[in-house]
């Protein structure tokens, strides 16, 4: 079986990752490649020995070319964007479309949750990160009976191979590791960091990520008199070892689906700190692996708990692993995953 997992982003990041740890899983029992525009995505997929094809844009014409010479059996499109061209291009190949985010428009009357809606009907399955990226899409009722919930998981050995290729120190006592963008709510994050840095004066900050609102965040950590004790790495094309540095990971999301960052610092034993945001909740319950409150005082207080009491840390750090290995199921996710294209096959042959 062929799947050819398509993506309209040329930089790594959580469905990036996804795509590409589904990829290293099924190495030796599935021939899969991930297609996307070209970029940095590349290097990245070459550490992972992943096969990649690049696509100079996400167009039609680029991704029927790409069709053309994988000849896939399913096509297994990672966005709304992929899934709309996907669907456009597909022919007779059956599609399964991916919903990695809780993405705001899509759960009012959209353009993008109407476009998706419209698509929906050429897709074969429908994957979504979490319940909540599925109850607060807008046209939920016309997709439910072809929708599954399948919770993110990370492919542990990749968190083993790429840490090693870091030959860097890090100094971190918390971190943020993301794309600086609305969604993450960056300017929130360095508000919070700052009454951290504030309070707890030999304390630094790493900033992992790069995006269009770090002059925000920089702004911010400049009038609050801490920029000097603030570190922004951009992205780190391994950035597992600078977060296992840290006593905690710092996030203030809008909204979010399953996040791949939250999976990686759990099985690297890092505390979470967090706004309780939709697919965050069932990874984290308050004061076990870390703390979830929407008070930027108590985000504030909490981060500090964590840097100050060393107890406390390490009781949330092995709560943290305790609760990865329970929740991350290699197997279970790669039969669930395997059944969802068998059966996406069969239905196609059904209807030929």
């Amino acid at each position: 079986m062929r799947i050819l997992h398509l993506l309209s982003s040329n930089k790594l990041s959580g469905a990036e990752n996804v795509a590409a740890d589904i990829c290293m899983m099924f190495k030796n029992e599935l021939e899969m490649s991930y297609c996307s525009p070209d970029g940095s995505i590349k290097d990245a997929l070459k550490d992972r020995e992943v096969n990649f094809i690049p696509l100079k844009k996400l167009n039609i014409f680029e991704v029927r070319n790409a069709i053309k010479n994988f000849k896939p059996d399913i096509i297994h499109a990672h966005d709304v964007k992929a899934t709309v061209i996907a669907t456009l291009v597909s022919g007779k190949i059956p599609v399964v479309s991916h919903l990695h985010v809780n993405a705001n428009n899509m759960s009012v009357i959209s353009i993008k949750s109407l476009i998706y809606f419209i698509s929906s009907f050429r897709v074969k399955k429908i994957i979504s990160v979490s319940e909540s990226c599925l109850e607060e899409y807008k046209f939920k009722n016309f997709i439910r009976n072809k929708t599954v919930v399948l919770k993110n998981i990370i492919y542990e050995n990749r968190l083993k191979k790429l840490i090693e290729k870091d030959n860097k120190k890090y100094d971190f006592d918390f971190v943020y590791l993301g794309r600086l963008t609305y969604q993450k709510n960056p300017e929130r994050v360095a508000k919070v960091a700052s009454q951290v840095l504030k309070k707890c004066q030999d304390a630094r900050f790493g900033v992992i990520g790069e995006g269009e609102l770090k002059s925000e965040m920089e702004k911010i950590f400049r009038e609050e008199g801490v920029i000097d004790r603030v570190t922004f790495t951009g992205r780190l094309p391994y950035p597992y070892k600078a977060l296992k540095s840290a006593k905690c990971m710092l996030m203030c999301s809008r909204y979010e689906g399953l996040p791949i960052a939250i999976l990686e610092a759990m099985a690297l034993g890092v505390p979470i700190v967090s706004t309780p945001v939709d697919g965050i909740t069932d990874l984290v319950e308050n004061g076990v692996e870390g703390f979830l409150t929407s008070d930027d005082e108590k985000l504030a207080e909490s981060v500090q708990s964590l840097l100050e009491n060393n107890e406390l840390f390490l009781e949330m750090s092995s709560n943290s692993i305790t609760s990865f290995n329970e929740f991350n199921n290699e197997s279970d996710y790669r039969n669930r995953l395997s059944d969802i294209y068998i059966k996406v096959i069969n239905i196609s042959l059904c209807n030929k």
